[in-house]
């Protein structure tokens, strides 16, 4: 059809609708071959001297979902803004418009226009029985919410839904489990968040949708480390970057916030111990591009009223200032002399306290709400806060300038 569509003088406009052809694209893992399809169909949607709305805000959504998986946020922002503005009165694709710029925002550490627009997605329509796949904004709002630190309102959004751990998979609620096991992990259950992940993956293998096989797997390598399995982990979580290296795929991992960022963090201590193949060059590479998406601690954070995480998944402290340095700096595969000599850390830090395993560390329980909500993004966010608004007492994180190396 879309063939025939390129050949018509004037073609019905179904005929130009290159939007699903590239999302099933994106699903399969070719990030590539999706962000070519968008393009055709944003150069049909002007071709000829006739202009689509319709078609080139479709085209620019897809463009900018690609891009935002491959963190490319600035290219992305423009083109969700484009697509957003081409066409507010097409509600049956406004409510993905709106997600997929409040998750370009929450990268971009701009937390409160993130979760504005997803809202604003929830209410296009508000019934409780429109499934996931057709209205994501109630999922991905409860994700969002879990970025953020509330981890509680993301839980009572599961238990509204009736979701269960044990509950039969499928494609149409995949991402409404993929939500619930995130909350079970930042409510310390990764048993029933293992299971669950196991049968979505063999899924998702099953269908041949690699995007969701890579997701899954880096929330699975969280899971096993929550219980217990550091080897486990990291295998797995090397495996899921094997994976998504190809096509370019960074916020997949990056989205998943501290827990992933000190996961990362110890592979790279295994590799450079050889506990775990180091792998190609263009392998080293990807590894960089994942850590710079990870932005500097957060100043500030909250602590829910019943004790649930602050972040996405799991009690993790984010990386500072500093530790992201050293992270990006090692994972592009520079020696740990020369990375002593450049940050002015004595050689013992950067080589011996990286190469430990590192298991993910605690969040201290807080003595007072010394944080206020406001400070709250998680560690994916690439904004650095005013850190003089809030104190160092327990339940804020250190400093970004000192570093206390994990045990």
């Amino acid at each position: 059809m879309l063939a025939e569509g390129r050949l018509a003088p004037d073609p019905n406009p179904l005929m130009l609708n290159f939007l699903p052809l590239g999302e099933v694209q994106q699903g399969q893992g070719k990030l590539g071959a999706a962000l070519r399809t968008h393009q055709e169909g944003l150069r049909l949607a002007t071709a000829g001297g006739r202009f689509s709305p319709l078609h080139a805000a479709a085209a620019h959504l897809g463009i900018a979902k690609v891009l935002y998986e491959r963190d490319q946020l600035d290219d992305a922002l423009r083109h969700v803004t484009e697509s957003i503005e081409l066409g507010r009165q097409m509600i049956w694709f406004l409510a993905q418009r709106l997600v997929a710029s409040a998750w370009i925002r929450q990268a971009l550490g701009e937390a409160e226009a993130a979760l504005e627009a997803i809202d604003e997605a929830c209410r296009i329509d508000p019934s409780p029985d429109t499934i996931s796949i057709w209205h994501p904004g109630p999922s991905e709002r409860a994700r969002l919410l879990l970025a953020q630190g509330q981890a509680g309102e993301a839980a009572r959004w599961t238990e509204e839904r009736g979701l269960r751990a044990e509950d039969e998979v499928s494609y149409a609620r995949e991402q409404d489990h993929l939500v619930l096991a995130r909350v079970l992990l930042a409510r310390s259950h990764p048993e029933p968040a293992l299971g669950l992940l196991e049968r979505l993956q063999a899924l998702a293998e099953s269908q041949g949708r690699t995007q969701s096989v890579i997701q899954i797997r880096a929330l699975r390598s969280i899971a096993l480390q929550s219980a217990g399995d550091h080897e486990g982990a990291l295998a797995l979580l090397a495996n899921a970057l094997a994976l998504a290296q190809p096509e370019g795929y960074v916020r997949v991992f990056a989205d998943e916030g501290p827990p992933m960022a000190a996961l990362l963090r110890s592979l790279i201590g295994a590799r450079q111990r050889g506990r775990v193949a180091a792998g190609s060059g263009a392998a080293r590479e990807h590894l960089h591009r994942v850590i710079r998406a990870f932005g500097p601690a957060p100043s500030g954070r909250t602590e829910e009223p019943d004790g649930a995480a602050s972040g996405a998944t799991g009690r993790v402290e984010p990386l500072t200032d500093r530790e992201l340095q050293v992270l990006r700096l090692l994972a592009a595969g520079r020696p740990n002399r020369e990375i002593a000599q450049e940050l002015v850390v004595t050689l013992e830090t950067s080589s011996t306290s990286w190469a430990r395993p590192t298991a993910p560390r605690p969040w201290p329980e807080p003595a007072s709400s010394a944080c206020s909500p406001s400070q709250a993004p998680s560690g994916t966010t690439r904004s650095t806060q005013d850190s003089s608004r809030c104190s160092t007492s327990a339940g804020c994180p250190r400093p970004a300038d000192s570093i206390a190396w994990p045990k």
